[in-house]
């Protein structure tokens, strides 16, 4: 008695657990979850302190793209969504996060390394500043044939960076720079596909550039996480035209390699560029003396990435 009142039981939960109380299951589906998460290279979460957009595509096993949206803000905020209804079979759900000012092209053509995302002005032909801080996930799953004995499926969505954090800074320009010189990153890699490559031809951003009113002139957005780091420069043209620095990202890299590591899935990447030197500081005029190098902060404020 008591093993059938058992059987009974369990029979019941998977029945409410699934809500579907009737003799015909054709429109009855199992209960399928995705928690977010994302650690960068630490063993923390760090999910709500990187992400707070994410959008999600469900492609069935030919690469056709069933579904896809936006996740409600409460879904972001507990780090568990729900899959849409889906039939039985195979599928891959992609996470980007994100993405406000970030659009998808290709999504139509069953080709993963096809499907890619940038920063909207890039689609739309205009000129770039930067892109969103933007994080990637992948996972598959098997649906199956909806039964009241079972409940639901939890899986986990690891997200990784899709993205290098820039940082500039240009102290006591000359007048010829100016308050507000050109600051460029040349040869950036202006898309990344739907399993997280940084790819597309090579295109040039012109950054925004801030003023501190004093001496500082500061500029920072992201980029894709390129791997051709020989074929990217930062360059700083002048208020005059005339160029003040091009800095290939390479030899940065290479010298400053105690201090920054690309791999990394928290990566800033900054330069400091000074007109003058400690001994003789530029106070006007023109100067020819220019050192590249890092903010002073960076250096003391190295630590293992979170």
């Amino acid at each position: 008695m008591k093993l059938r009142l058992l059987a009974f039981s369990l029979l019941l939960a998977g029945l409410f657990s699934t809500s579907c109380l009737k003799e015909n299951y054709s429109d009855c589906y199992n209960t399928y979850r995705l928690i977010l998460s994302y650690y960068g290279a630490g063993d923390t979460e760090i999910f709500l302190q990187k992400i707070n957009r994410v959008e999600m595509y469900v492609f069935d096993e030919s690469g056709v793209c069933v579904s896809s949206g936006l996740l409600p803000d409460a879904d972001v905020a507990s780090r568990t969504t729900t899959l849409p209804p889906l039939k039985p079979g195979d599928y891959r759900i992609v996470c980007v996060g994100n993405t406000y000012d970030t659009g998808v092209e290709n999504l139509s053509s069953k080709d993963y390394s096809k499907i890619l995302f940038a920063a909207n002005d890039y689609i739309e032909g205009k000129t770039v500043t930067g892109n969103d801080s933007l994080y990637y996930a992948s996972v598959d799953y098997h649906i199956k044939e909806f039964s009241p004995m079972i409940y639901e499926e939890t899986k986990t969505a690891r997200f990784a960076s899709s993205h290098y954090d820039i940082l500039v800074e240009v102290v006591n320009a000359p007048a010829n720079v100016g308050k507000h010189p050109k600051v460029e990153l040349i040869g950036v890699s202006p898309q990344t596909d739907f399993e997280n490559t940084a790819k597309g031809q090579a295109s040039d951003y012109i950054m925004t550039t801030v003023h501190d009113g004093l001496k500082t002139t500061t500029a920072r957005n992201n980029i894709m996480r390129h791997k051709n780091h020989q074929d990217v420069y930062l360059k700083v043209t002048g208020e005059d035209g005339s160029q003040v620095a091009m800095i290939n990202f390479a030899e940065h890299l290479e010298t400053y390699k105690e201090y920054i590591d690309p791999s990394k899935q928290e990566c800033l990447i900054p330069f400091r560029i000074v007109f003058g030197t400690p001994d003789y500081p530029f106070e006007g005029g023109e100067c020819l003396d220019i050192t590249i190098t890092l903010p002073e902060w960076f250096v003391e404020n190295v630590k293992p990435e979170f």
